[in-house]
């Protein structure tokens, strides 16, 4: 009996120590998390004593980001980001998620930035960071088929099939569009498919006209030969200022800073505008 209480004490003592050692190690990682202001993902990385990000991307649009047929992810934010993190000494996760679903989750913690051709928008500036410099500048304009003459200005579009991303700046000029003008509404055709996707439903007749950054049709035009017809949109600005950005959440002050300094080196010592040729045929890296 007696031998049997000094097991049933120890294993009490036992669970007593081991209970106090998670209590200890939780209450230290709950304090790290609150006064640093990191993500969940990037509290979590630091205990294990890494220097993991969690980067949202939605694997589109093409050359801009996108998925490989093996799964991996290409492309020119990619390569960029890549070149940044290894600079700093960052390690990237990517998760491919929708175009929308990654505020969700910049909101939620989940992620520590996102990156995806996003332009500036005052809703977007009230909620997160943006780097204090985009990476990527372009025009939007107004693409036909070479047959298609009919079409060449945006009160052209009327009664037209013109597809878009739920969310994204050319969607929501067309809605705003179509609620000044309700009797010459654009018959918008909301899709996932990428850019390039979209250019080549173009060419195949299932749209009448598309809305997107130049650097699309250039892309499109060299891996299918494919042409098209461009106009340029006079009011361009009001659908998208062409420039692309970084987004954190509103507490990543450190990591915005970071990433800033080495996005500046990256465009100083012309590794960004090596990327870009390589993935658009020109240089489209802003100059300050």
């Amino acid at each position: 009996m007696k031998q049997l209480m000094k097991k049933v004490a120890a294993g009490l003592l036992a669970s007593t120590m081991l209970a106090m050692a998670l209590t200890a190690c939780g209450g230290k990682e709950q304090s790290s998390t609150s006064t640093t202001g990191t993500s969940e993902t990037e509290a979590q990385s630091e205990a294990q004593g890494e220097k993991t990000l969690v980067v949202g991307v939605a694997g589109t649009p093409k050359p801009y980001n996108y998925v490989e047929e093996d799964g991996s992810l290409a492309g020119y934010e990619i390569d960029m980001l890549n070149e940044m993190a290894k600079r700093l000494g960052y390690t990237l996760e990517y998760e491919v998620t929708e175009f929308e679903s990654m505020f969700a989750g910049l909101d939620s913690g989940r992620y520590n930035l996102i990156i995806g051709n996003i332009s500036k928008k005052p809703e977007r500036e009230e909620k997160y960071l943006f780097s204090t410099k985009p990476y990527f500048k372009n025009k939007i304009v107004l693409i036909t088929a070479p047959d298609n003459t009919d079409i060449q200005s945006i009160d052209d579009l009327g009664g037209k099939r013109v597809p878009a991303g739920s969310g994204r700046a050319n969607a929501l000029f067309m809605e705003s569009y179509n609620e000044q003008n309700p009797n010459n509404q654009i018959d918008i055709q909301y899709t996932d498919a990428d850019a390039s996707e979209a250019l080549i439903d173009l060419h195949n007749g299932r749209y009448d006209a598309c809305i997107y950054n130049q650097t699309y049709v250039t892309n499109v035009n060299e891996e299918y030969g494919y042409e098209f017809n461009v106009y340029e949109i006079p009011n361009a600005d009001e659908i998208e200022i062409p420039e692309a950005w970084i987004l954190y959440s509103k507490s990543e002050t450190d990591l915005q800073a970071e990433f800033d300094q080495a996005l500046e080196e990256i465009k100083a010592d012309g590794t960004l505008s090596d990327l870009s040729v390589t993935y658009f045929g020109d240089d489209y890296v802003p100059v300050d």
